[in-house]
């Protein structure tokens, strides 16, 4: 069925609804939707209407309208009139239904046929207690293909559907059943390991990588979110490469861990990561048979259909988006990746010669990474290089960083699909993308060995006890070791190799001897004695129940030393965008200002202008300072706000440490669909001093896709060419300067900000309106106001509007925020 098929049907549909104005009436209107949609034929949804229900245990009795497969409908005339009684009466058929089969799981939808409300029981000691929202969709105001998109994900009646992100996301993203199903799943064995010292070990190590993305130490329930989209991409890009049909546990355990990737040559497309609790010996089978059930739903797409385009957007598409922005991750449209990488290529190529080294270093799902390879296969080809040849130049010389674990997951998948007939060389790879955080490198100290002293890097692993002071194990590697791409790599192997036979065995002198026979590597005495000693303390480790995520752990942490040492011709992509104020870690936040100052993006003089810095500024500066060679070009997509004369930006204009010359800028303030903050892309070469002005091409026009290629956006946008000078600094002081002192602070944000609660039928009593603290001020709240929410009627004499700075708009404002203060108007 047609695009143009669907809405037709959909209006019909709609049409029939609002006409039906009796029960049967609006029975009859579901069932030809179901068949007209999906397929489902009358016969089939016979013995599911009015299905008797009935539980001696709880006394209850009634008729379901409707259960087809796993859902059960309660159809009401007016669900706006009748939603509480729908509700009572899906609760009744939940428990009955538990009763029957407590492994079953059901999903109740209220709907009148035109607005769709989904529920999941709250089941506490065997009893149904509440419902928990899920989903719901209005497909009178929804699109045709939303609308048919969210009932598909409940009905599910489709087997070899042709997969694609945004379908994705309504059937395993965070309103679909499947995600709910699976969440609460985990959460319940999260709840039986959690003081299992392995599993809060892989806990504590998430959370600390991930409290510089998200700010703050994330919660528990981030945790488990990311488990589940961890295990999802797991399996999607199991079953795609595999042609598999069939799921069986011991083939999920081999995906989950990696190891199925690695018995064809393919050492880290998947590794035994901080999500590898779900494997834990308590809880392994309920895990696997409930990763089993979404591998199952899995199968009902054709896998063989996705592509890398598929992989690009599944981050974009299932990581909720308030999450990402809230870190400072902004999804590169493809048009816009091409473009930086175009114009960059042909900035390089206009004083180079040969094809240059790129890195990422912040280089989330992995949309540059790929688009580079595509680039170089093509050059490559034409130079009539050999594939082995080229293969090896890409995997040397296309690189990718980047601290969540989550992104790099799907980046080395699009790496691999992107990598497309080479994979078919038989040649052992190891995907370069990393786990790692690219502007803090790991710290550098001496150890004594029987020979002399050896540098090596370190990372400190602290195990508590009973005497309060925890105990230190040293995890080194050689500095010569971390520094070579091949060296490292096979020591990592030998280490796998080890960690596999002493958890088997118990038998450290095994495991050193696997170690030396599977280590190939050419090292010297000093250095094998360090790391015999970092794996006789990995051992000790284990010995303890925290296990071999610690193999994990050296495998990406020290990436950033190989790449600094190791310099790139380019360096491109997206770095966060993020103020420093939302960095919640001290430590973190103390470490980035003294960056701020050693690049002197700031004098010391304005360090109280540091909580206005952006995150991408710094990270500019230190990646080049950190990985580009001299004469080599740095390309980022930037916020476009440092381009304008705020004050915290004029110093990054100098682009003086590193010295950089600003050769080209993209304007791209006038194009939509792009970020919700304006933006450009910012080229430089380093190593030659900076001067203005600085050719600028402006791009204008509203593209009809947001993810379009180049090709396509390039007809819908207008080119036009600038010089771009910086703005000029006042030299004297404005007006206003004595009769200001200090901007509105309101704090805590939860007692001023408030929404208004207005009854659906009631209305709202405009002298003294109900008020509740504001959803948005709630998503944000830092401790110790986190979770505090008030709720009560406020007097309208003490209700006024106010703007925050993300409110503001050139020459406007988007809303005004309603907030409660107690003073007279």
């Amino acid at each position: 069925m047609s695009g143009n098929e669907f809405s037709l049907v959909i209006k019909d549909h709609v049409a029939k609804s609002r006409s039906a104005n009796t029960h049967p009436a609006k029975l009859l209107v579901l069932s030809d939707l179901l068949r007209e949609l999906f397929g489902v034929r009358l016969e089939e949804l016979i013995p599911g209407v009015e299905t008797r229900l009935g539980s001696k245990l709880w006394g209850l009795r009634g008729s379901a309208d409707l259960i087809f497969s796993n859902v059960v409908f309660e159809i009401k005339v007016d669900l706006k009139v009748e939603g509480d009684d729908a509700e009572q009466k899906l609760m009744k058929y939940f428990q009955v239904l538990h009763d029957m089969d407590p492994t079953n799981r059901y999903v109740g939808i209220a709907t009148d046929v035109i607005e769709f409300v989904a529920y999941m029981p709250v089941i506490k000691s065997g009893k149904v207690v509440g419902l928990n929202k899920i989903s719901s969709i209005n497909i009178a105001e929804a699109s045709a293909s939303e609308s048919v998109l969210w009932l598909d994900s409940f009905v599910f009646s489709k087997p070899e559907i042709r997969p694609s992100a945004m379908d994705l996301r309504w059937r395993f993203g965070p309103d679909s059943p499947t995600y709910c199903f699976t969440i609460d799943g985990l959460t319940a064995l999260w709840e039986e390991v959690k003081d299992e010292r392995d599993a809060a070990l892989k806990l504590d190590l998430w959370a600390k990588n991930m409290e510089i993305v998200y700010g703050g130490r994330p919660e528990v329930s981030a945790f488990i979110d990311h488990t589940y989209l961890v295990t999802l991409v797991k399996l999607i890009v199991y079953l795609r490469l595999s042609g598999d049909n069939v799921v069986r546990e011991d083939k999920l355990v081999r995906a989950l861990t990696g190891e199925y990737f690695a018995s064809y040559g393919i050492a880290n497309l998947i590794e035994e990561d901080f999500f590898a609790w779900i494997l834990h010996p308590k809880i392994k089978d309920r895990a696997l048979k409930l990763i089993g059930y979404v591998a199952r739903e899995l199968l009902r797409y054709d896998l063989s259909q996705i592509d890398e385009d598929f992989f690009k957007e599944i981050y974009q598409e299932i990581v909720k988006r308030s999450e990402r922005h809230r870190i400072g991750e902004y999804y590169t449209p493809e048009w816009l990746v091409e473009l930086t990488l175009k114009e960059s290529m042909e900035l390089w190529d206009s004083s180079n010669q040969g094809t240059p080294r790129i890195l990422d270093p912040a280089c989330g799902s992995g949309t540059f990474l790929c688009n580079a390879i595509h680039i170089i296969k093509e050059r490559l080809l034409e130079e009539g290089k050999a594939p082995r040849d080229i293969l090896d130049f890409i995997l040397d010389n296309v690189v990718g960083v980047d601290i969540n674990p989550l992104a790099v997951v799907i980046a080395r998948a699009n790496y691999i699909v992107a990598l497309g007939n080479l994979l078919q060389l038989g040649k052992p790879i190891i995907i370069p993308v990393y786990v790692a955080d690219s502007v803090r490198m790991p710290s550098v100290t001496e150890t004594i060995t029987a020979k002399g002293k050896v540098t090596v890097y370190e990372f400190k692993a602290y195990v508590p006890n009973d005497k309060g002071k925890p105990k230190t194990y040293a995890i080194q590697i050689p500095k010569n070791v971390a520094s070579q791409k091949t060296l490292f790599s096979q020591v990592i192997e030998g280490y796998k190799a080890a960690v596999n036979a002493y958890r088997a065995r118990k038998n450290r002198k095994e495991a050193l001897g696997v170690f030396e026979r599977s280590c190939k590597a050419q090292l010297s005495e000093d250095e094998k004695e360090v790391l015999n000693a970092t794996l006789n303390n990995i051992m000790s480790l284990m010995d303890l129940g925290l296990d071999e995520i610690w193999v994990f752990m050296l495998s990406n942490i020290y990436a950033p030393i190989t790449l600094s040492q190791s310099k790139f011709d380019i360096v491109v992509g997206n770095p966060p965008w993020i103020a420093m104020r939302y960095i919640e870690n001290r430590n973190y936040q103390d470490f980035l200002k003294e960056k701020v100052l050693s690049f002197e993006l700031l004098d010391s003089d304005q360090v109280h202008l540091f909580t206005h810095m952006e995150m991408a500024t710094l990270f500019f500066c230190n990646s080049s300072d950190l990985y580009l060679r001299d004469k080599g070009l740095i390309a980022f997509v930037m916020p476009r706000s440092v381009l304008t004369g705020a004050l915290h930006h004029i110093k990054f204009k100098h682009f003086k440490k590193p010295m950089s010359k600003l050769l080209k800028i993209l304007d791209l303030e006038d194009v939509s669909p792009l970020f919700n903050v304006p933006s450009c892309v910012l080229i430089a070469v380093k190593g030659e001093a900076n001067s203005y002005p600085v050719l600028t091409r402006k791009y204008s026009g509203r593209l009809d896709e947001k993810n379009a290629r180049l090709s396509s956006a390039i007809t819908q946008l207008n080119v036009s060419d600038y010089m771009y000078n910086p703005p000029s600094i006042p030299t004297g002081r404005s007006w206003y300067h004595d009769r200001v002192k200090e901007g509105a602070t309101l704090v805590p944000r939860s007692l001023w900000f408030v929404d208004f609660e207005a009854h659906e039928i009631l209305g709202v009593d405009v002298s003294r309106p109900l008020v509740k603290t504001s959803e948005d001020v709630l998503s944000g709240a830092k401790e110790p106001w986190k979770g505090i929410e008030m709720r009560g009627n406020v007097e309208s004499d003490f209700i006024y509007a106010t703007l925050l700075g993300g409110d503001i708009v050139s020459f406007g404002f988007v809303k005004m925020r309603p907030v409660v203060l107690p003073i007279e108007p």
